[in-house]
């Protein structure tokens, strides 16, 4: 973590460093400065809120009857402009998958996984979303066209700050947390994830977490003392 903070932390040191030395810097300079500071300053914070989710996700999910369906559109939503920008075709199948869990732990896990399959895809590619349940299993699974993954790759995709691209996924501001936040999240919801590497490429993710079948109870309605 603190390897990956460093670089955006030593961009921002040099940016400002360069308009101190320069009195005579331009509006043009000035602006280019300020992006790169910007653009650093986001990264930073990208970094830290994955690293609180991962530390969110290894503490009890507050529990809620949730439905993975509906969080898993909402996700979907956010990702249709890029999607959309590289041409990829998408393939929805959203079945009720009722789970008891935190909202916002499951978005995560949702949205990295949308996420990872629009980002490491091919132009005019595809990716397909499916949610449901499988016996007592409520399932989300996530799949995508891409380059072939490699059986050494594959088998650390989950491990925290790997990255079997760096060049493509530092351009894609990507730390190697995506996977890694997605296992956290199901293991502490009771889930596992199960991942495959076609031989034509892409990847293909199941979550699999405990199905709830129940509804919360109704309170008991008030009643007015004495009656």
């Amino acid at each position: 973590a603190s390897h990956e903070l460093r670089t955006p932390l030593t961009i921002i040191r040099a940016e400002i460093d360069v308009a101190l030395s320069d009195p005579d810097m331009s509006r043009d300079e000035l602006e280019e400065m300020g992006t790169a500071v910007n653009e650093a300053v986001d990264r930073s914070e990208h970094l830290i809120g994955s690293l609180l989710t991962l530390a969110q996700a290894e503490s009890t999910p507050v529990q809620t009857y949730l439905d993975l369906a509906e969080i898993t559109s909402k996700e979907v939503d956010l990702t249709t402009s890029e999607a959309d920008s590289l041409g990829l075709r998408l393939e929805l199948d959203l079945q009720p998958a009722p789970v008891v869990g935190e909202r916002s732990l499951l978005s995560r896990m949702a949205g990295n996984l949308l996420e990872n399959a629009v980002r490491h895809n091919i132009p005019d590619g595809w990716f397909s979303v499916k949610t449901g349940v499988a016996g007592d299993r409520a399932v989300l699974e996530v799949a995508n066209s891409g380059p072939v993954v490699s059986s050494e790759d594959a088998g650390r995709l989950f491990e925290r700050f790997y990255r079997p691209d760096k060049s493509r996924s530092r351009k894609t501001g990507g730390f190697g947390l995506g996977l890694s936040i997605v296992k956290s999240v199901a293991t502490a919801h009771g889930g596992w994830v199960e991942l495959d590497t076609p031989a034509t490429g892409g990847l293909f993710v199941r979550i699999s977490l405990p199905v709830t079948r129940a509804t919360p109870a109704k309170p008991p309605a008030d009643r007015e003392s004495g009656s």
